[in-house]
C-alpha cells in the first residue's frame, strides 16, 4: 500500500446549519488553509493529517466525511459502475464491516435504501474481485460508514472518518443523556458565538444559569453539558480525546503513528493549561450562559429555565455579558436589543442565538404560600397580578384536591379559566402501575381574544407555567402544556409537537394511557368520567358497542364492569392501537372484544345489512372532521346526528339503550325528525358533569337514545 500520509485530499464538515462560517475558523485555526463554507458544512483541503486534527480537536462539527470521488448516477446501473471503478482496496482496510449512508433522489433513483443496497453491491463486487472476499455488512454498528449523496446526475461518494457523530461527547459515558447530540451542539455553538475562550483568558467566570434547576437525573452526573464544554475549553481538553472508537481507525488512508503524536500533543497541551489555572476573583465578570430549550417540549421547563436565566443575569457583576440560546420570553426581558443574534438550523427546527452586554430588567417577584406547609416560594413573573392567578389555583386545588380523595377520583380538573385574563385548562393527573407516586399536569392554553394584546397574552401564558408546577407542588419536568384555540365548531390546537411522553394513570380501578406532549389530546376526557363510568354499568352482561371509539376508554369501563362482549369502532389507525393497548393492559383480549378500523357512518350501514345487534351503544362523534380517509364527505355533529341515530337506534336490541354524547356547545337534537323516525331521545347533561367541570356545564352534552 502506497505512502497516503502527505496526499492533498478533499475532506467535508458537517454542522448543525448557521455554523459554517464559526467551523470554518475553526479548522483555520487548526492549519487546516483551504476552507469553503456550504449550506450545512465546510469543505476544506489537505493530508490525512488535517482531517484527524479535525475530529480530535472540532467542537462545532458533527462528523468529517472524506471525499472518495464523484461518480455518475443517472441510474442504478451507472451508480453500480462508477462505485465499482474507485479504489476500495485502498480505501478500506481488510477484515472491516460497512454500512451505506445514502441520501438524495433523481429521475433514476427515488429510493436512498435501493441506492444504498446498488453501492454496497458495487462496494463488494469490487473488493471480491481484487481481494477476493467481500466485507461484512453491519448497520447497525459498522467499524466504518460509507455515505452517498445524490445530486441531480452525480453522486459523491464518502467515508465517515468520525464513526458516531463528534458531538456526541464521551463526558458522561453510560450516564449520557439521550439528546447529548444536541445539546453539545447548541453548547458549542452558543460558547463560539459568545467567545468563551477569549473571555476566560480574560478572567471571566463562567456561570450555567440552569444548573440549580436542573431536574435529579441530571444533577446525579454532576456539570451539565454546557458546564463541562465551558470547562473543556478553558482546561484546552480535545473534546474528541475520550473517544475509543473512529471510523478513520478501518480507513486505508490511517496513520496511526500520526494520529499518536496528536494524541501526545493534546495531552501536553491540557497539562500546560492545568498548570496554568488561577483562582478567580468572586467579583470578576460572569459569562452567565443558557440553552433555553427543552428537548422533551415540556414548556414548564422551558419557562423555569427562562426564569432562571434572567435571574443569574440581574445578579451578575459589572461588565458581565449574557448568552443564550432559544428563550424568547428570557430575551423579552432585556432593555435592550442583543448585541448579536443569529439563528441556527432551518424551518422549524430553528433557533437563535442571543447575547446581551446589559443587564435584564429586575424581575418582578410573588410570594406564593406552600400547600404542603413548607417555605414560602418567591415566582419570578411578567405580571404583579399573576398573583391572583396564584392565589385562584391555590384555593381551588385545596377544594379539588379533599373531593378527589373522598370520591377516589385520581384524575381531575383544578382550573378552567377561571380568571377571564389567564385563559387555561390545567388537569391533574397522578401516575399509576409504573408510575404510581408521581403527578403530572397538563396545561391547554385557551387563545385569547383579539382584544387582549398578544404579547401580554404570551407573559400570562408564561406565568400560569412558571406557578402552576409551584402551587400544584409538581416538578416542572412533569408539567406539559399545549396551546389551543377556540373554533366555532369545538376547539382547534395549535401543533402539539411530535415527541410523545406516555404515562399510565388509574380511573374505577383501570389502567390508561395517557399521551401529555404528543398528542392534542392527552388520550382521556376528564369530563367524560361520570358517563364513562355510567356506560360501564350499563353495559354489564351485555353485548357492548363503541362508535368513534377514540383510545377505547368506555370499552375498558364496558369490559371492567362484565359485558359479554366489545366491538370497538374507529377510523384512526392509532387510536385504535391505543385501544386495543387500553384494553390488553387490564387483560382484556381474546374473541370477545372486537376492534374495527373503519368510517363509522359506513359501518354502521353494513352492520344494519349483517342484523349485527347490541344492548349498549356508546357514541361519542367529532364535532367536525374532514378526515382523508371520509373521501370528499365531511362529518358535522349537528348536520348529521339525526341520519347517525337513526342508524344506531337499529343496531339496538329490544330493550337496548344507546348514551350519546358530543362537545359542540351549541348543539340541539332535531327531536322532531328523530321523532319521525322512531328515534327517542332523553337528555341526561346534568348527570353527566362531574364535580370538577361544574362551573364549565356546557363542556359537553349527553343524552340516552332508545328506539320506540
Amino acid at each position: 500500500m502506497s505512502d497516503h500520509t502527505s496526499e492533498e485530499l478533499e475532506f467535508f464538515a458537517s454542522c448543525l446549519p448557521g455554523l459554517e462560517g464559526l467551523l470554518a475558523d475553526e479548522l483555520h485555526a487548526l492549519g487546516v488553509r483551504r476552507t469553503r463554507p456550504l449550506g450545512g458544512g465546510v469543505a476544506f483541503f489537505g493530508a490525512p493529517k488535517a482531517a484527524l486534527r479535525a475530529c480530535l480537536w472540532s467542537r462545532l462539527a458533527s462528523r468529517v466525511l472524506c471525499v472518495e470521488g464523484r461518480v455518475g448516477a443517472a441510474d442504478s446501473d451507472a451508480l453500480h459502475q462508477g462505485v465499482y471503478a474507485l479504489p476500495w482496496e485502498d480505501i478500506l482496510l481488510p477484515g472491516k464491516s460497512i454500512a451505506v449512508r445514502a441520501r438524495g433522489t433523481n429521475e433514476g433513483l427515488r429510493n436512498t435504501k435501493f441506492t444504498g443496497m446498488r453501492v454496497k453491491d458495487a462496494i463488494c463486487d469490487r473488493l471480491r474481485e481484487v481481494r477476493g472476499e467481500r466485507p461484512d455488512v453491519n448497520v447497525a454498528h459498522p467499524d466504518i460508514a460509507i455515505d452517498v449523496r445524490i445530486h441531480e446526475g452525480k453522486a459523491t461518494v464518502s467515508v465517515d472518518l468520525s464513526g458516531t457523530p463528534l458531538n456526541d461527547r464521551a463526558y458522561f459515558g453510560r450516564n449520557a443523556p439521550d439528546t447529548m447530540p444536541l445539546l453539545c451542539s447548541y453548547a458549542a455553538a452558543l460558547l463560539a458565538y459568545a467567545k468563551w475562550g477569549e473571555r476566560a483568558g480574560e478572567g471571566f467566570r463562567f456561570v450555567d444559569a440552569l444548573a440549580e434547576s436542573r431536574g435529579e437525573d441530571e444533577k446525579s452526573r454532576g456539570l451539565s453539558v454546557l458546564e463541562r464544554e465551558a470547562r473543556a475549553i478553558v482546561l484546552d481538553e480535545a473534546p474528541g480525546a475520550a473517544r475509543s472508537r473512529w471510523g478513520f481507525s478501518s480507513w486505508g488512508r490511517f496513520d496511526e503513528e500520526t494520529w499518536n503524536a496528536l494524541l501526545d500533543d493534546a495531552d501536553e497541551r491540557a497539562e500546560r493549561a492545568q498548570e496554568s489555572l488561577r483562582p478567580l476573583d468572586a467579583s470578576a465578570p460572569q459569562l452567565v450562559a443558557a440553552v433555553l430549550i427543552d428537548p422533551a417540549n415540556d414548556n414548564a421547563v422551558s419557562a423555569a429555565g427562562d426564569a432562571a436565566f434572567v435571574r443569574a443575569a440581574a445578579d451578575a457583576p459589572a461588565r458581565s455579558v449574557f448568552a443564550c440560546i432559544g428563550g424568547e420570553g428570557a430575551a423579552e426581558r432585556f432593555g435592550a436589543e442583543p448585541s448579536l443574534c443569529e439563528e441556527l438550523g432551518r424551518g422549524r427546527v430553528s433557533i437563535k442565538v442571543r447575547l446581551f452586554d446589559t443587564p435584564p430588567a429586575a424581575p418582578v417577584t410573588i410570594v406564593v404560600p406552600d400547600m404542603f406547609g413548607g417555605a414560602e416560594h418567591v415566582v419570578d413573573v411578567h405580571d404583579e397580578t399573576s398573583s391572583q392567578f396564584a392565589s385562584r389555583l391555590r384555593k381551588v386545588y385545596k377544594e379539588r384536591r379533599k373531593w378527589a380523595r373522598r370520591e377516589g377520583v385520581s384524575c381531575y380538573r383544578v382550573y378552567d379559566a377561571d380568571l377571564p385574563g389567564y385563559a387555561a385548562a390545567i388537569d391533574l393527573y397522578a401516575g399509576a402501575g409504573e408510575d404510581e407516586g408521581k403527578t403530572f399536569v397538563h396545561v391547554a392554553e385557551y387563545a385569547a381574544p383579539s382584544s387582549i394584546d398578544e404579547l401580554k397574552a404570551r407573559h400570562r401564558m408564561s406565568d400560569i407555567l412558571a406557578i402552576t408546577p409551584v402551587v400544584l407542588g409538581v416538578p416542572p419536568e412533569r408539567v406539559f402544556s399545549k396551546t389551543r384555540r377556540r373554533d366555532c365548531g369545538g376547539s382547534q390546537y395549535r401543533d402539539a409537537g411530535e415527541r410523545s411522553f406516555v404515562a399510565t394513570v388509574e380511573e374505577d380501578g383501570s389502567l390508561f394511557e395517557v399521551d401529555l406532549a404528543g398528542y392534542v389530546d392527552t388520550g382521556i376526557f376528564l369530563d367524560h368520567r361520570d358517563t364513562r363510568h355510567m356506560v360501564g354499568e350499563m353495559a354489564a352482561g351485555g353485548d357492548f358497542l363503541n362508535l368513534f371509539a377514540y383510545t377505547g376508554t368506555a370499552t375498558v369501563h364496558a369490559a371492567a364492569c362484565g359485558a359479554r362482549t366489545t366491538c370497538t369502532v374507529d377510523m384512526s389507525a392509532t387510536y385504535l392501537d391505543w385501544a386495543r393497548r387500553n384494553m390488553a393492559n387490564n387483560g382484556f383480549s381474546g374473541r370477545a372484544h372486537r376492534f374495527e378500523r373503519a368510517d363509522v357512518m359506513q359501518w354502521i350501514t353494513e352492520a344494519r345489512r349483517d342484523r349485527r345487534l347490541f344492548d349498549l351503544v356508546f357514541v361519542d362523534p367529532p364535532t367536525f372532521s374532514n378526515s382523508k380517509s371520509m373521501g370528499r364527505r365531511t362529518w358535522d355533529v349537528q348536520r348529521d346526528h339525526v341520519e347517525l341515530l337513526i342508524g344506531v337506534s337499529r343496531l339496538l336490541r329490544e330493550g337496548g339503550r344507546a348514551v350519546f354524547s358530543c362537545n359542540l356547545r351549541t348543539f340541539k337534537p332535531d327531536f322532531e325528525s328523530l321523532e319521525k323516525y322512531g328515534v327517542e331521545i332523553e337528555d341526561i347533561t346534568a348527570q353527566t358533569i362531574p364535580h370538577d367541570f361544574e362551573r364549565n356545564p356546557r363542556i359537553h352534552k349527553c343524552f340516552i337514545v332508545r328506539r320506540k
